[in-house]
């Protein structure tokens, strides 16, 4: 399926330019797993313009999801919802900070639009929003995207198209144990911090 969108996507001239990111920014709004897209834009685009379309339109889609929770979500949500959930949510948002919303952004587990969608109902602040969600869609958006580069050329067949994915694996591969280990490395340094 994967293929044969690419192909499609490859097959539209210049008007894959407005497809893929278009098609990127939709995924971050509707429920659709955000990896689709970014595996396509590795194998049309390759790997940096595809990286960069990946999570600049998933970023920009994110932001639109936010915006409609919060415009329409948080009145609809304080009608239907009984009274002082919402609040409660706002203080645990608030006594949580930042570190859980970008935590939420790197475990790969956390459905994406999920994500866009309840901070929009919460009254976390844009700003760190923005930010949580810039720095931690970025690891993602990089391996998916040079999955999707190698992938490309594995599912093309032939032996030297498939020897020349194999970096763009490997790069993939290395940039998954690379971010676990900041991650884990992270994770060990707030534990040996003392507490105030």
């Amino acid at each position: 399926m994967i293929e044969s969108l690419a192909h499609w996507i490859e097959g539209s001239g210049a008007l894959v330019y407005a497809l893929a990111p278009l098609f990127t920014l939709l995924v971050a709004i509707l429920p659709i797993p955000a990896e689709i897209p970014a595996l396509l834009n590795g194998m049309v685009f390759g790997p940096l313009w595809g990286t960069l379309i990946t999570w600049l339109f998933a970023l920009a889609g994110a932001q639109i999801s936010f915006e409609l929770a919060r415009r329409f979500g948080r009145p609809l949500g304080d009608r239907l919802m009984p009274a002082g959930v919402l609040h409660r949510a706002d203080r645990a948002v608030q006594s949580a900070g930042w570190p859980v919303l970008l935590t939420l952004r790197l475990l790969p587990t956390v459905a994406f639009t999920a994500v866009n969608w309840a901070a929009g109902l919460t009254m976390v602040s844009r700003w760190t929003f923005v930010w949580t969600t810039a720095l931690g869609i970025l690891p993602g958006a990089i391996v998916f995207t040079l999955t999707g580069t190698g992938l490309g050329p594995l599912l093309r067949g032939g032996p030297a198209e498939s020897m020349g994915a194999w970096p763009w694996v490997a790069a993939a591969m290395l940039t998954v144990v690379l971010t676990a280990w900041l991650w884990r490395r992270r994770g060990r340094s707030d534990a040996d911090t003392p507490s105030r």
